[in-house]
């Protein structure tokens, strides 16, 4: 998986992700969404234990509508990199990693047969 400080992935166009939530830890496959503006969004039952959120956001859907939703702070790991902070929206039915994610590494996507990351 990591190659010489990079992150191949062939499971197109998703990723790895690790996260880390208060502490606890989980590893998910997340979709690279570059329409999304922020860094993660998982489905609530991934993040929400009863513990209140950091925060409410606003988020526009594609449809034009808005809807209000949960966010926590915590930190995510792709592959050899180091960790660092990302705001966990607590949304939708399959986990995402949007702009706020991409937007810190080079992405490649290869032909829709892998996608590399690179610092």
């Amino acid at each position: 998986m990591a190659l010489d400080g990079s992150l191949e992935s062939t499971r197109f166009p998703y990723l790895p992700l690790g996260l880390t939530l208060e502490n606890r830890s989980v590893q998910v496959e997340v979709l690279l969404d570059t329409g999304f503006d922020g860094d993660v969004a998982v489905p609530p039952g991934l993040v929400m234990n009863g513990e209140p959120p950091d925060d409410y956001l606003v988020w526009a859907l594609a449809d034009g509508s808005e809807v209000l939703a949960p966010a926590f702070l915590g930190r995510a790991r792709l592959g050899p990199f180091p960790e660092f902070l990302v705001l966990i929206t607590a949304i939708g039915d399959e986990p995402l990693v949007g702009r706020g994610v991409s937007d810190r590494f080079t992405v490649t996507l290869d032909h829709g047969r892998r996608l590399i990351v690179e610092p």
